[in-house]
């Protein structure tokens, strides 16, 4: 797999195998959040594995697909596609815009300060 960027329906089909780790066409149908057809569903699914993401097996006349990459691997990679093109790799420039579009709540705001306190570089001088 060269390729770690998924589209919106692509994506939205693997949250809902990455929570089972493996599932079925007619699974996903049932627990997306829009009318879709099956076959829509289906060749999503069948994209999805041609491009790595996914594989399966056969059971009697049902395909059950297994996952192939991790929810970790997909959300770093297209952060990191997404922060070095619109952001020009800035981390500030992604959290002041991010802040900008959507205020955080005084919880989430102190558990954001304290991510960013816990990530801090250490440098050789706090001897």
């Amino acid at each position: 797999m060269k390729d770690n960027k998924l589209h919106h329906l692509e994506l939205e089909v693997m949250k809902k195998v990455w929570k089972l780790e493996q599932d079925t066409v007619n699974n996903v149908l049932d627990n997306i959040n829009r009318k879709l057809a099956y076959t829509t569903i289906a060749t999503t699914m069948r994209n999805l594995a041609r491009k790595g993401f996914l594989s399966y097996t056969v059971l009697e006349r049902t395909f059950l697909y297994q996952l192939l990459v991790k929810e970790s691997e997909i959300t770093h990679s297209m952060l990191s596609d997404l922060l070095e093109r619109l952001f020009d790799n800035s981390a500030e420039k992604l959290v002041n815009t991010l802040l900008e579009i959507r205020q955080a709540n005084p919880e989430e705001h102190n558990r954001l300060q304290q991510l960013i306190k816990d990530s801090q570089p250490r440098g050789n001088n706090d001897e």
